[in-house]
Formats: C-alpha cells, sequence, structure tokens
C-alpha cells in the first residue's frame, strides 16, 4: 500500500484538511492583522500563528509522502519535527514574555 492510500484509509486526511483549513485561515487573519501591530508580544502572536501553520503544512506533505525519510536525527527524533512541532510555542511564549514585560 502506498503512502497516499494509507493515509485516506487511516482517515488521517480528513483531519489533516480541517487543521490545514482552519491554519489557513488563522494565518491569512494573522497576515491581516500583521499591518496593524505595533508591540513586539503580537508581532510574536502571530508569528506563532504562521509557524503552527508551517508545522501543520508540513506535516501534511510528510504524510502524503513528499518528504520522504533522511531526516537529521537529534536523540533519535527528526529535528524537522521537532522544529514544526515547537516553534510555534516558542514564539507564544515569547509573546507571553514581552506582554509581562510591557505591563510593568
Amino acid at each position: 500500500m502506498s503512502g497516499f492510500e494509507s493515509v485516506l484509509s487511516e482517515g488521517t486526511a480528513v483531519e489533516l484538511i480541517v487543521r490545514l483549513s482552519l491554519g489557513a485561515l488563522a494565518s491569512t487573519l494573522a497576515i491581516v492583522s500583521w499591518t496593524r501591530t505595533r508591540t513586539l508580544d503580537w508581532f510574536f502572536v502571530i508569528a506563532g500563528i504562521l509557524a503552527s501553520y508551517a508545522g501543520s503544512l508540513y506535516r501534511a506533505l510528510r504524510a502524503f509522502g513528499l518528504f520522504p525519510g533522511g531526516d537529521l536525527l537529534v536523540g533519535g527524533a527528526s529535528l524537522a519535527l521537532m522544529l514544526s512541532d515547537n516553534l510555534s510555542i516558542l514564539f507564544f511564549s515569547l509573546a507571553c514574555f514581552f506582554y509581562l514585560r510591557s505591563q510593568k
């Protein structure tokens, strides 16, 4: 069974489509909001939304077989997957940090 057929048979395709659709909506609104942003905390919120969508897109492309193996491994885990999953969390953490810093 090819990679594409296994994704469809597991029902993962529907989950990916919903996640990508909602991510596209959030990313579009984030890009529109970017022109009205003046503070560093909101900049990192927008960057977190965009990084989250990029991670979802990477996972979808990987599930459909467009990024086959050969990953750089760090501690036995794929560096690309670790970055795509955790970069948005880093940006959201920075947003909270700069928000709290600006409230003093």
